[in-house]
């Protein structure tokens, strides 16, 4: 049935009369191959982490012009529902392969149905979209992105008019008002070129004053007041954006604050969609840190920042103790961040004890002991920055504190509540500060880490990503949430029943979501969740305390979980 189904819609895209002539000759190779029409065509895209998010090409589970304009006309349709159509929408796109593309024809349906549209003129990064939306007052954003994905991947993301991503119930709006494919098709090939919807001032080119008016923020969120020119200026940074739309705004945020000293990465450095130095552009991937360590020790760096295509994740590299460069975990650059910028706040006297950091469910239980040494109160979120965002809007709504730092283990870090989204950007310039810092009291970032182990114990933790493309994939992934599920706590790997949350079915001040979480005692933690971007099965382990007996336990635990975990999903 399901086959079917799908050779149904693959034969009326491919009759369509206005089909895309790139689409029609895509479908054509694969005429006989029934196992890709099926993969292609037996469903339709789904809203996940605010938007939509697949491989590019032909086919209703696929990013194309038609499904990008289903979206479009689906976000337009809500907004035309709110009454929120000269409020405006900001379309933003990264560095992918046919991003730019995209982008317009979001901007052409949206004007098309009465949408005033404001349309970077380049490509830009996810925070400078999220920080616009709130500077503009627009009524929402649209993000042409995949993130950190291969390059084969684009998407659809779309943000509210606080500047966060779509909540839940915003998504699924958008998702029950986006035409077929039928209704699109003659739509897309009947509207007018981008061209005359900007001679009619319904789309609106954004440019210099965005940049200017995202870095004046910038510039106000300096941490240290006391670093000096001369400890800026002696700061050696090498930095990649991994091919994408990270390379000028960082640059200028590092060079405006007197960071003089960076080495770009040439290969990395000019945007390109095939990514050709890369297998994938991911800051959290110790290889994407390949060419630049070459260049940092040419240069003798302090440190090396790396940005993804659309710059909401921030990958760092320090100097160790044998002269080489550890790639840090995106945990541990949470924790030096939160511990420099509570420290250096408390110092001044700038902390209130109803100010507040945000961490998600996932990251590291270091955070707590952090919070209380400083008085903040700290806030645990599901996984995703529309979680941190509405936590934001809540607070603001109560007048309840000031929000002063957020983090995620997927190496995402929030700073201003003018910024609703993980800000890269942002991120390069406050390690670049926190490194500066540090090199004047002849310190490195990995003493840094160490001093915070030994103030507040050592943290053993990771995450495992278990691939579960395929057919199939999806199926596996439920048949391993609901084995676990079904065991009530108890896990093979511990040989014991645990606390646990059910996420699912057990509310504990969170939206329902497909995630496990185990506490072993006081600190330490294990996580089992779906990735909600790829198909992939996530494992977390935090272990604490001393580091021989929390890293044993990491390696023990570890082990045997992740091998019972690959023994439910090969099941037949």
């Amino acid at each position: 049935m399901e086959e079917s189904r799908a050779v149904q819609k693959y034969t009326a895209w491919i009759n369509a009369k206005n089909v895309d002539p790139l689409i029609r000759r895509e479908l054509l190779n694969i005429i006989s191959s029934p196992e890709d029409i099926t993969e292609r065509f037996s469903e339709n895209l789904t809203f996940g982490t605010a938007g939509l998010r697949a491989v590019m090409g032909a086919g209703t589970n696929r990013i194309n012009i038609y499904t990008v304009a289903s979206a479009a006309k689906g976000l337009a349709a809500c907004l035309q529902a709110s009454d929120a159509s000269e409020e405006g929408v900001i379309v933003c796109y990264d560095s992918r392969n046919h991003s730019k593309d995209f982008a317009e024809i979001t901007a052409r349906v949206l004007a098309c149905e009465g949408i005033k549209v404001y349309l970077s003129d380049r490509l830009r990064p996810v925070p400078m979209l999220s920080f616009g939306i709130r500077h503009y007052r627009t009524a929402g954003g649209v993000m042409i992105t995949a993130s950190h994905n291969p390059r084969e991947y684009n998407g659809f993301k779309v943000y509210g008019n606080d500047g966060g991503q779509l909540s839940p119930a915003g998504a699924n709006a958008v998702q029950e008002r986006m035409p077929e494919f039928e209704d699109v098709v003659d739509y897309l090939a009947e509207m007018l070129p981008l061209e005359d919807y900007v001679q009619k001032e319904q789309v609106t080119y954004l440019g210099k004053n965005w940049d200017d008016a995202y870095m004046e923020m910038l510039h106000g969120m300096k941490i240290s007041q006391k670093l000096s020119q001369d400890s800026k200026a002696r700061l050696r940074i090498v930095y990649t954006p991994l091919n994408g739309a990270g390379a000028k705004p960082v640059l200028r945020v590092l060079n405006e604050n007197g960071f003089r000293r960076v080495f770009m990465v040439s290969e990395q450095e000019k945007p390109d969609g095939n990514f050709p130095t890369l297998r994938v552009p991911n800051p959290e991937r110790e290889d994407s840190f390949a060419l630049a360590k070459k260049y940092a020790r040419a240069v003798a760096a302090d440190v090396i920042i790396a940005t993804d295509p659309d710059s909401d994740r921030l990958g760092v590299a320090v100097l160790d103790d044998d002269g080489g460069y550890q790639m840090l975990s995106g945990n541990q650059i949470g924790l030096l961040l939160m511990e420099y910028i509570l420290a250096t706040k408390s110092a001044r006297g700038e902390l209130s004890e109803n100010d507040y950091c945000i961490t998600s469910v996932v990251s590291s239980n270091l955070a707590r002991v952090i919070a209380k040494r400083y008085n903040v109160k700290l806030i645990e979120t599901l996984t995703g920055s529309r979680h941190f965002a509405e936590c934001i809007r809540n607070h603001e709504a109560e007048e309840s504190g000031t929000f002063r730092f957020g983090f995620e283990e997927g190496n995402g870090f929030m700073f201003h509540s003018e910024v609703r989204d993980k800000d890269a950007v942002a991120a390069c310039l406050a390690i670049a500060e926190m490194a500066a810092v540090s090199k004047s009291y002849g310190l490195r970032l990995m003493d840094q880490l160490k001093a915070i182990y030994r103030l507040y114990g050592y943290a053993a933790e990771k995450n495992v990503s278990i691939d579960c493309s395929g057919p199939e994939g999806a199926e596996k992934i439920r048949r391993c949430m609901d084995h676990y599920r079904l065991l009530n706590g108890k896990l093979g790997a511990m040989g014991k029943d645990l606390y646990y949350r059910d996420v699912k079915t057990f509310i504990d001040r969170m939206p329902e979501s497909n995630l496990l979480i185990y506490e072993l005692n006081d600190m330490d933690w294990i996580a089992i969740r779906p990735s909600g971007t790829e198909p992939k099965l996530k494992v977390y382990f935090g272990f604490y305390g001393e580091k021989t007996a929390a890293e044993s336990r990491l390696n023990t635990v570890s082990k045997q979980l992740i091998q019972d975990i690959r023994e439910i999903l090969d099941q037949k």
